[in-house]
């Protein structure tokens, strides 16, 4: 039995070949069946071992080498029997590592404009174990009317780099692409992979009263304005001329404003500073703006919604103890969907109670009157949407698990507004001239509080903007800056306590809680039991746990006799504090 050659090399990853023969001895005239010990780990033979060899015959063999076998020397052995005959043969056999090649592109990200022609990617071969072969390089995921320079198939050699450049004429898509590179040569191919964003025509301009930010596209003009005298608050969400925001006055647009749980609304407006004015048509001021070729940053003096509760009134506004601040800007891929980044510093002394601020609030105009959204228990899995009438009166709470909602037309177009921040629920209501939506956004402005968030604008089709959302909530990991909010249940104001009096309640975060604490006079007196069940919070607000109420057990004999204020302040797991209302009881034991 012999085997030749009896020395071979072979690449890992690749095949070769050698033959068995059999020579007969003496008349030996038996079939000899062969088989193989000390192959690596994974290599195969054709024909199958074990297979038959006539006697004085030999057999061609192709021996494949898997592409994880360690390179090194293996002694291997054709073994060869006939009944009680058996012999073998060496084979040295040596596997070398595979010769490869690695693509890889850079940057992983290229944005270029409609009409335009992109910076260069660079997409590169490396060559390995003495690879030195020209690799063929294809490119697809292209937009329609997108066009490379040089156009694929090209081919790039080991050790080189291909510059590609991408022309987007003015009528192409705009999105965001992902463009597979794939490089062969022989038998061996690998891919890679980079993101091409094709952006929307995008200006900024000052008309005198109102700054704008505008995407173009070859059919639509989409835009949001600004309104310079009321203290640049949204005025105007369009989409071919058609504004969807209502700005009757300075109480609508689409703007912030601040609360105070402890202030009195029903007999004389309290604290309210609004960023576009008040309701005597005063604009709040406009302290800082700036126009980017591509976004627009003001920086805004919120004014009392009601001057008169504070010393001012008609042609006397009263400035807020706060200043807002936004950067707005267009999403990447997009010509509809809009970025506004709010910063609100409350720079006063004192602490506003919690209560849900319009972060922001959202006025519209009739032509958009169906409300849309999620109310299911599946949220981000494309469920099915709910549509619905607004009641007359302000408002209905409703489950908007996606955060987010839209008012739409018959065809469902509109403006959608995406608050990733907030409770998964929201309310509205219709009022005839025009209809709100107010996500629940609970905040409480301590001393020195700075607060910032996203929110998301969108104009369109509402299933186009829910697809929108969809990818920006995946690119979202931050958890909400927004504190517990909940409810100071008794006591009550105006209660006259004695001995032991139970403090109770419920509190809610999106984070988790961490402790709820009861202070009387500003001191701390102890930590309350969380976690018991209150149903009735779920019902009322949709989404909140089961298990949100406190109780403790306060003993007023260590207390002096007399008036005194009582506090909750409740702290989530990422130390977001929210401070009750206060409630001022008397201690008579």
């Amino acid at each position: 039995m012999a085997v030749s050659p009896a020395t071979i090399t072979a690449d890992a990853g690749g095949a070769t070949s050698f033959t068995v023969s059999i020579t007969s001895q003496n008349g030996f005239a038996d079939p000899v069946s062969v088989t193989f010990s000390g192959l690596p780990d994974g290599a195969t033979v054709v024909p199958a071992a074990p297979f038959s060899v006539a006697a004085s015959g030999s057999q061609a063999v192709t021996l494949s080498i898997p592409s994880a076998a360690t390179a090194g020397n293996f002694n291997v052995m054709a073994n060869g029997t006939a009944g009680a005959l058996a012999h073998s043969a060496a084979l040295a056999l040596t596997v070398q590592s595979a010769k490869d090649f690695s693509v890889s592109t850079a940057p992983d990200q290229v944005a270029v404009t409609l009409g335009t022609q992109s910076a260069p990617v660079s997409i590169a071969i490396s060559g390995q174990d003495g690879f030195s072969d020209a690799v063929t390089v294809t490119l697809s995921g292209l937009p329609t009317g997108v066009s490379s320079s040089p156009p694929p198939p090209f081919t790039v050699a080991p050790g080189q780099g291909q510059m590609v450049t991408f022309s987007v004429p003015s009528s192409a898509a705009v999105g965001n692409f992902p463009i597979q590179v794939g490089a062969s040569t022989g038998s061996l191919s690998h891919t890679s992979q980079f993101g091409l964003t094709v952006n929307p025509i995008i200006r900024t301009y000052d008309t005198g009263p109102a700054l704008y930010l505008e995407t173009t596209t070859a059919n639509e003009v989409t835009r949001v304005g600004l309104d310079k005298h009321y203290g640049d608050a949204l005025f105007d969400v369009s989409l071919n001329g058609t504004n969807y925001v209502n700005s009757d006055d300075p109480g609508r647009y689409v703007q912030t404003s601040l609360w105070d749980g402890n202030a009195n609304y029903a007999t004389s407006w309290g604290y309210n500073p609004i960023e576009a004015g008040d309701h005597f048509y005063d604009g709040s001021p406009v302290l800082d703006s700036m126009l980017q070729p591509d976004s627009i940053y003001t920086k805004t003096q919120p004014i009392q919604w009601a001057p008169e509760n504070f010393g001012g009134g008609p042609d006397n506004p009263v400035v807020g103890d706060a200043y807002i601040e936004k950067w707005l800007s267009v999403v990447p891929g997009y010509n509809r969907v809009f970025k506004v980044h709010y910063k609100i510093t409350h720079f006063g002394t004192d602490t506003h109670a919690q209560a849900t601020n319009e972060l922001p609030v959202a006025y519209v105009n009739p032509i958009i009157s169906t409300f849309v959204y999620y109310g299911g228990s599946a949220p981000w899995t494309n469920d099915s949407l709910t549509s619905r009438t607004m009641p007359s009166t302000c408002c209905v709470v409703l489950p908007t698990a996606e955060n987010w909602a839209a008012y739409v037309d018959k065809t469902n177009t509109g403006l959608a507004l995406y608050t990733p921040m907030q409770y998964p629920d929201s309310k509205g209501f219709n009022a005839g001239s025009t209809l709100q939506l107010t996500p629940t956004c609970p905040n409480t402005w301590l001393p020195g509080a700075v607060l910032e968030f996203d929110i998301y604008i969108l104009a369109g089709p509402v299933i186009a903007s829910r697809a929108a959302i969809y990818q920006l909530h995946q690119q979202r990991n931050d958890a909400s800056p927004l504190p517990p909010f909940g409810n100071s249940d008794s006591p009550s104001t105006g209660d006259i306590l004695k001995g032991n009096v139970v403090v109770d309640g419920w509190e809610w975060a999106l984070s988790g809680m961490s402790s709820v604490d009861v202070y009387i006079d500003d001191i701390y007196v102890g930590t309350a039991t969380y976690g018991l069940p209150r149903p009735d919070v779920a019902t009322a607000w949709p989404g909140a746990p089961g298990n949100t109420g406190y109780q403790y057990l306060l003993d007023t004999t260590k207390l002096p006799k007399g008036p005194h204020t009582m506090v909750v302040k409740a702290t989530d797991k990422n130390g977001k504090i929210g401070v009750s209302w206060t409630q001022y009881i008397t201690v008579s034991n």
